[in-house]
């Protein structure tokens, strides 16, 4: 079969690959889209350290089983990778993929909107909080925003780099106010939208501009950090941290049934409470242009 490989120095390739074989415990997947997230970008830049070996990337995507049955599925078993014709993946894994959804919507769902909606939830959000998303622009801020809100938030700020893209939230009801950070004084430039200070913080990012809205917070605020794009430290004094807490929060990880349940909330909320998110799909042509597969982000 044909699969995307990522070599060892990094380099993305199409190539053949190994066919999957059936094994206890486990079904094989015919793959029709095939999600990428930071995970896969990071290791590919080798921030997890060097890449001893080809592999394919991905572990999650949209498919179907031997009977027919559309499904997601997660977690694809090494060496096979999403973005295939076929994977294999442990059956715990595979989930039921409702008609409603397309193949993208479900892995933005399950991939970013799990990094969203747990942290969310355990920073139980009062009704009517302040709820700043740092780092809002990708998928996962962008169903963060409209997570907080259908929890209960009484308001979203987002903040990134990109104006364009956060007015672009802002006009489609997502956010009340947006703050442009790298332009200067961060921590300015998250109070001065703040009225008050932050309830809750979905910190994608880390780095400087956690530290900035820390700062920008309230007593009684939980910053719940999901990411380190922005860098993998953060300086904060304790007085910075007196009547607050900074929680880092870890979803992949996580028992399949446990994301398998959040997975079924997020669902629900795109089915019937309008929880959506932006995605870019990448065709690949398999043996001339004979199959074409998506990816997701």
């Amino acid at each position: 079969m044909r699969a995307a490989l990522i070599d060892t120095d990094g380099r993305f390739s199409l190539a053949d690959h190994p066919e999957p074989v059936a094994e206890p415990g486990h079904r094989i997947v015919e793959v029709s889209a095939a999600g990428i997230g930071p995970t896969d970008l990071m290791r590919a830049k080798g921030f997890f350290g060097p890449v001893s070996a080809p592999y394919v990337p991905g572990g999650e995507g949209v498919g179907r089983l031997d009977d027919g049955q559309r499904v997601y599925f997660g977690h694809s078993k090494a060496p096979f990778g999403a973005i295939a014709e076929r994977t294999l993946v442990p059956e715990e894994e595979i989930w039921p993929a409702p008609d409603g959804l397309s193949d993208d919507q479900l892995i933005a769902l399950a991939i970013s909107g799990t990094g969203a909606l747990i942290p969310l939830e355990e920073a139980r959000i009062a009704k009517g909080e302040s709820v700043l998303i740092l780092g809002a622009t990708g998928p996962v801020g962008q169903i963060g925003a409209q997570v907080a809100r259908l929890l209960g938030a009484g308001r979203v700020v987002v903040a990134a780099r990109n104006r364009d893209r956060l007015q672009a939230m802002q006009a489609a009801g997502h956010a009340d106010a947006i703050a442009i950070l790298g332009e200067g004084d961060d921590e300015a430039a998250l109070k001065a939208v703040a009225e008050g200070g932050y309830d809750v913080v979905l910190d994608i990012i880390y780095g400087p501009p956690a530290e900035a809205a820390m700062r920008a917070t309230r007593p009684g605020a939980r910053m719940m950090s999901i990411g380190v794009q922005a860098g993998p430290t953060v300086t904060l004094s304790l007085r910075d941290l007196v009547f607050r807490s900074h929680v880092g929060v870890g979803t992949g990880q996580r028992p399949a049934n446990e994301r398998r349940a959040a997975y079924d909330r997020l669902i629900d909320m795109a089915m019937t409470r309008g929880l959506t998110v932006d995605t870019c799909r990448h065709a690949f042509a398999v043996n001339g242009g004979a199959k074409v597969g998506h990816s997701a982000a």
